[in-house]
């Protein structure tokens, strides 16, 4: 991540389930000339290949938080995105932020339609074919992807423990909501992609929500867009 102080506002880019860091690349590329843009990161992947991946939820919301607080500068307005297991850490960790006096200026969830909505049957026990299978239901892996065996055996271990970690019973889900503006969008071929009003449940002001073209990795095709949307977002808070 930037260490590097700037007056730029910053952005924080929570990656999906077998995702990392690299993940963004285009969105990062179409951001980096208006935001500081920072990319934490779990263990057991990219820059962190080495360390043990998480177990539950608690241990990466606090590992997330850690690398935010690390690199974060109090002299400029930020804003979170997160898409799919990154917007449901996002979430609480606009929540934790906001506790310490630091709330960002918005929430851009994508990919997830917000607490309480999906079903929680556990998928990271299953045999390799039926765990695909699953995944691939879920929207939780690209259409490219599911094409090489190769790819699958590297993602297999990585989707597994993200998975695992988002279905271990200690993940309750909070009963809170954020005073965090949210804008939510979801493809239209996404499950749910209808409740996506539902996040409006989890904020005490404005919450704005959308519908595009496409599946759970819409934002593939949709870079531009999403960084348009990013960038207008900033712009009118610093306008206020």
């Amino acid at each position: 991540m930037n260490t590097a102080t700037s007056s730029k506002p910053q952005i924080f880019l929570l990656h999906y389930a077998g995702g990392d860091r690299n993940s963004f690349r285009p969105l990062i590329e179409n951001l980096q000339s208006h935001f500081q843009v920072e990319t934490p990161e779990l263990p057991g992947r990219g820059d962190r290949m080495s360390e043990p991946p998480l177990k539950n939820k608690k241990e990466a919301l606090t590992d997330v938080l850690e690398q935010i607080k690390q690199v974060r500068n109090k002299n400029v307005p930020y804003l979170i995105y997160g898409h799919s297991m990154g917007a449901i850490l996002g979430f609480e960790i606009c929540y934790a932020m906001e506790k310490d006096n630091d709330v960002p200026v918005h929430f851009v969830a994508t990919g997830y339609p917000g607490p309480g909505i999906k079903e929680s049957i556990p998928i990271a026990h299953l045999p390799k074919t039926e765990f695909f299978a699953e995944v691939r239901k879920l929207g939780g892996i690209s259409d490219e992807v599911m094409q090489y065996e190769e790819l699958l055996d590297f993602f297999e271990p990585l989707l597994r423990g993200d998975f695992g970690l988002l279905e271990n019973k200690s993940n309750q889900i909070p009963n809170i909501k954020i005073q965090t503006p949210i804008y939510a969008i979801m493809g239209k071929n996404e499950k749910y992609a209808l409740n996506i009003r539902n996040w409006a449940n989890y904020t005490e002001t404005e919450c704005e929500c959308q519908i595009v073209n496409g599946n759970h990795f819409f934002i593939n095709q949709n870079f531009n867009y999403l960084s348009q949307v990013i960038k207008n977002l900033m712009n009118t808070a610093i306008a206020k």
